[in-house]
């Protein structure tokens, strides 16, 4: 089983075919995404500030700007992607240079803590039969002067989360774990989230019992993927950011006619059937609209005539009315008191059923037991089905 990290299990919850694409085709491409140059230079930069620190060796401000402007321009390249058309190269370079500046400010001299290690590697075991392997990179590791040891992550981006999804964080927790392993010693280890956008920390405590857990999901995550054969496309807002849209079933056709010109596009066979499609579509639903309107009419019209059959050219149309039982749905508010009356007599297997599209939910996102799953997989069998949806592109974007 290969060795697993944070990045490499998020790119599987982010798009399994990405995933496939990535780490089983092991595809690579060169393009980069800015945000992420933007944040590879932060990180370089506070390294070097954080490595001299070590070394006795206080940085000004004006010398880390210096080194972080070297950085860019010694790394950036054509294939840089800027996803954002408002926004330039110039933007997020003058952004990478006004958060160093904040966190320059609030953390100089750097004399809170001692630097045990920056962009130090892990690499450890999630389980006690040594089958699950984790690895990754420690943006800075420190000591305060109360003993505590502090995991430190740098982040660039522009969203800041809640406490709550900070606790629930699984990548610094993971590391919490590495550390244990290979300093024992290390008992009061904290974590903390740098937001350098908006400078602003999160810090989070994780309990044994909570390591135990994550450690447990993570090696049950690990089996999906390693389980998993199909690896089918998840669309998301980060397909934007996606570096394999030529190759993705959902983005493919969109990539082969964008470059198109209009002569060109509006005879592409893919766009020809779709117009049609949509123009056939439209009809239908105009025909559908009338049908109902005159199939209204006719029921009013037996209503008032008081008559069950109503007689034209050469067919005539029958019309029945029919009273029918009705209990509340699975989501109406008196179904959990039908539900308990119907339990508590005794009589609930005979009106009871198995859902089965809620089973087969359930089974293909993993929501029982892996033994469960296993058991109830004995009665099911893969069937291939075909569905033809139309949307509007606009609809479909948003």
């Amino acid at each position: 089983m290969p060795t697993y990290s944070h990045s490499r299990l998020s790119a599987y919850e982010n798009c399994p075919f990405g995933y496939k694409l990535q780490y089983v085709d092991k595809i690579k491409r060169d393009m980069e995404g800015v945000e992420a140059f933007l944040g590879n230079r932060v990180h370089d930069t506070l390294k070097k500030c954080y490595d001299d620190i070590r070394r006795a060796k206080l940085d000004t401000l004006d010398e880390l700007l210096s080194y972080y402007e070297n950085m860019w321009e010694k790394n950036w390249h054509k294939d840089i992607i800027i996803t954002r058309k408002d926004l330039t190269e110039e933007h997020y370079r003058n952004l990478g240079r006004k958060i160093l500046a904040q966190y320059y400010k609030r953390h100089a001299p750097f004399d809170t803590d001692v630097t045990l290690g920056t962009e130090l590697n892990l690499n450890f075991l999630l389980d006690a039969a040594a089958k699950y392997r984790f690895t990754g990179f420690i943006d800075r590791l420190s000591r305060s002067p109360d003993g505590a040891v502090w995991i430190h992550d740098y982040k660039t981006g522009a969203y800041l989360p809640g406490q709550a999804e900070a606790d629930n964080d699984r990548q610094l927790a993971l590391y919490q774990v590495g550390v244990r392993q290979r300093w024992p010693d290390m008992k009061d280890i904290r974590l903390v989230w740098h937001y350098l956008a908006f400078d602003c920390d999160l810090i989070s405590c994780r309990t044994e019992e909570s390591l135990a857990t994550l450690c447990a999901n993570t090696c049950q995550l690990i089996d999906r993927v390693e389980a998993d054969s199909t690896f089918a496309p998840r669309e998301s807002a980060l397909c934007d950011w996606c570096d394999y849209p030529d190759l993705c079933p959902l983005r493919k056709h969109a990539t082969m006619v964008d470059s198109l010109p209009p002569n060109k596009y509006l005879a592409e066979p893919g766009v020809a059937l779709v117009n049609r499609f949509a123009e056939l579509k439209q009809q239908t639903g105009a025909l559908e609209n009338e049908i109902e309107q005159v199939r209204e009419a006719l029921v009013d019209y037996a209503r008032r005539q008081n008559v069950a059959i109503v007689r034209g050219s050469d067919r005539q149309v029958r019309i029945r009315f029919d009273t029918r039982l009705k209990f509340p749905g699975k989501n109406e508010p008196e179904r959990a008191a039908l539900d308990n009356a119907i339990i508590e007599s005794g009589k609930w297997g005979e009106v009871s059923h198995l859902d089965t599209v809620a089973l087969a939910r359930i089974i293909e996102h993993h929501g029982w037991d892996k033994a469960l799953i296993d058991r109830v997989m004995l009665y099911g069998k893969l069937e291939e089905s075909c569905m033809v949806s139309l949307s509007r592109l606009k609809e479909a974007e948003e």
